[in-house]
């Protein structure tokens, strides 16, 4: 009798151990938190990858990772990760967080995004600072490689602007795309200087610098300023709250558009005419050299006198 009951017992324990994991499993398969928001102000919304519900976000809201997270016509936020990477969005942006590992004791981790539209900001985190090569941020067309650094842009449709902020002497980017199946980049490593890639297919345009006056644009619609400490350090400052203060009700979203055309515009117009300068310069040279030859010639033409 008592071996009976020591085996029911038996059993009642086992049933409740796999009972208790099961709760404990069914509790750490569920999203898995990349974030959370801040700073949100306007029409900010997130759907979430697992059933595509939507939902707004509101300061203080957890971002998962897989989420998509979108901002309306006069919206602005920060995703705060938790290895303290910063998106920063300003209006019509969105950002997907794709794939986010992080080890708070050793600050080991992976953080993978995708920035799909409108304007934006990055700052890195402790995931990057530690081992650079484990943060990445894809564009509609290239890819943003992280060196402890931050960085802004503007994305309209597969073209994409991505400036450098700083911080001076420390932080720098490489920017690359996949060209006729080679990865193509280049190396940006002083504030202010930027790139462009128009699209698919397209190498980043070599690295030009960005005017003062373009830069506070961009740092005005992501509720920001453009300041000696603000491009010298790692953390973001002055971003708009709820309560709207900072940048005013609206940003001309096209106004920062017609930048990023207007600086490809200008750096293909640079690149054509260094181009020419370089062709031209080949062109005279050639001639030069040419002019020479047969000028020496003519001096090796010895005239013997007749009958001779």
């Amino acid at each position: 009798m008592i071996k009976k009951y020591a085996w029911v017992a038996a059993v009642i324990l086992i049933a409740v151990f796999v009972g208790t994991l099961g709760v404990l499993c069914a509790g750490t398969a569920g999203p898995v938190q990349a974030g959370v928001a801040a700073a949100v102000k306007g029409d900010v919304k997130a759907v979430a990858e697992a059933d595509a519900a939507v939902h707004a976000l509101k300061s203080g809201d957890k971002v998962f990772m897989g989420d998509k997270v979108e901002t309306g016509p006069d919206g602005q936020l920060q995703v705060l990760l938790l290895d303290q990477t910063v998106f920063t969005l300003g209006p019509l942006s969105a950002v997907k967080v794709d794939e986010f590992i992080y080890d708070p004791k050793t600050d080991d981790g992976k953080v993978k995004a995708s920035m799909l539209k409108g304007i934006f900001r990055v700052v890195s985190g402790k995931i990057a600072h530690k081992r650079s090569e484990n943060m990445s941020v894809n564009l509609p067309a290239g890819s943003i490689g992280f060196r402890g650094t931050n960085v802004a842009g503007i994305i309209d449709g597969q073209k994409s602007l991505i400036v450098l902020l700083g911080p001076v002497g420390v932080g720098r980017i490489y920017v690359t795309n996949v060209v006729n199946g080679e990865v193509v980049g280049v190396d940006i490593d002083a504030a202010g200087n930027a790139t462009i890639v128009d699209g698919p297919n397209s190498a980043p345009v070599p690295v030009f610098q960005v005017s003062e006056a373009d830069l506070s644009r961009i740092a005005g619609a992501l509720g920001q300023q453009v300041t000696g400490s603000e491009t010298t350090g790692s953390e973001p400052t002055g971003i708009a709250g709820p309560s709207g203060s900072g940048t005013g009700s609206s940003v001309n979203t096209q106004a920062l558009i017609n930048i990023l055309n207007t600086l490809d515009t200008m750096s293909q117009e640079s690149q054509t005419a260094a181009q020419d300068a370089a062709s031209s310069s080949a062109a005279s040279s050639d001639k030069k050299s040419s002019d020479q030859h047969q000028s020496e010639g003519n001096q090796s033409v010895v005239s013997v006198p007749p009958g001779k």
